[in-house]
């Protein structure tokens, strides 16, 4: 599928994290979802974990750290470069110096089919339009092993922001002027049946969210908790 609207996109992330300091640490929900799932297990390095979306590294950092695989990828050279320099300052590299770390459009993701035990997703699918969205996840899909789970955290529709006025398409707005996605060239809110629909092909789905204000009580934050199994787990 040709994405006309995908190379500016992908600019402007890149400009934000060229002009910005980006978060240097894990979501409290992708610590909790690693430790209740992975806690107890022995040689962690077994286990692969793919970021999509991973922006300068603060997720892959945590995963590092706790011994896991990872492998990373987003379409912002300027992040894969920070994610490569903290990685390597920290001693955060692979056992033969290697970093798998990929520029590019994570609606194809290039690695082979069954690769990953755990895709992980911090809001970086949320700020796509819905045709992204929806190879992105295929694209999740077919990387997972049997077995394999697809973690995320999704922006939803009681989010500051969401305003049908500005819709592009069912959930995607524009031209956001409050709440996280201020200053975005998109972003997409996504209701519980939409995602029912979305991750249809996956063996198993677990939905949960979270509700926060922030800034003082001038936004709402409303973020699903995704965890979807492929096949039987």
């Amino acid at each position: 599928m040709p994405y006309d609207h995908v190379e500016g996109h992908l600019k402007s992330w890149d400009d934000v994290f060229a002009s910005r300091a980006w978060g240097r640490y894990p979501p409290e929900e992708l610590v909790r979802f690693m430790g209740r799932r992975f806690g107890a297990v022995a040689g962690k390095n077994t286990i692969r974990v793919l970021d999509i979306g991973c922006g300068p590294g603060a997720n892959l950092w945590y995963l590092a750290r706790e011994g896991y695989g990872i492998a990373g990828i987003d379409g912002s050279p300027t992040a894969i470069r920070q994610a490569r320099e903290r990685l390597s300052e920290e001693g955060l590299i692979g056992p033969g110096g290697e970093m798998d770390l990929q520029v590019g459009n994570f609606a194809r993701l290039p690695w082979p089919d069954g690769q990953f035990d755990v895709v992980i997703d911090i809001e970086a699918v949320s700020a796509n339009r819905s045709d992204v969205i929806e190879d992105t996840l295929s694209e999740a899909h077919r990387v997972l092993k049997p077995g394999g789970v697809f973690f995320a955290k999704m922006f939803g529709r009681e989010t500051t922001g969401y305003d049908v006025k500005t819709e592009i398409e069912p959930g995607t707005m524009c031209n956001l002027t409050d709440g996280p996605g201020a200053g975005l060239d998109h972003l997409h809110f996504f209701s519980e049946a939409e995602l029912r629909e979305r991750f249809a092909a996956f063996g198993a789905l677990n939905l949960d969210w979270v509700q926060r204000s922030d800034w003082d009580g001038r936004w709402t934050v409303q973020e699903w908790l995704v965890t979807a199994a492929v096949g039987s787990t």
